[in-house]
């Protein structure tokens, strides 16, 4: 069993994350892979404040999944833009591509998973 309490999570600041804009603050909730049973290296949350975004970049020998908590956001995946808000869910399948931005006046709270293949 695990149990972590939400003021055990530190966030640390991601500048330019895969070459996008500004500092996103990230929070792990689980340790990949260790505690993702080796079938991940990433279960975050990620905070992005208007006008900070995750550069574009692939997903080899992995899938993403990402859930809006808050906010909302610009998504484009293998070319083609979505506008996201909360309750959005969206997957990276291997070989997609994609980056993901704030849009709005508030700040995008997501959570991200990133599981092998």
């Amino acid at each position: 069993m695990l149990y972590r309490r939400a003021k055990e999570l530190v966030p640390t600041p991601i500048e330019h994350c895969m070459g996008g804009e500004g500092t996103v603050m990230m929070e792990r909730l689980l340790e990949g892979p260790e505690e993702m049973l080796g079938k991940g290296r990433a279960y975050v949350r990620h905070t992005l404040q208007p006008g900070v975004s995750i550069g574009k970049h692939k997903h080899e020998h992995e899938m993403e999944s990402m859930v809006i908590i808050s906010g909302k956001a610009t998504h484009i995946i293998n070319g083609e833009a979505q506008l996201l808000s909360a309750g959005d869910i969206i997957v990276a399948y291997p070989q997609d591509t994609h980056q993901i931005a704030c849009h709005g006046e508030e700040p995008l709270v997501l959570i991200a998973q990133v599981l092998y293949e």
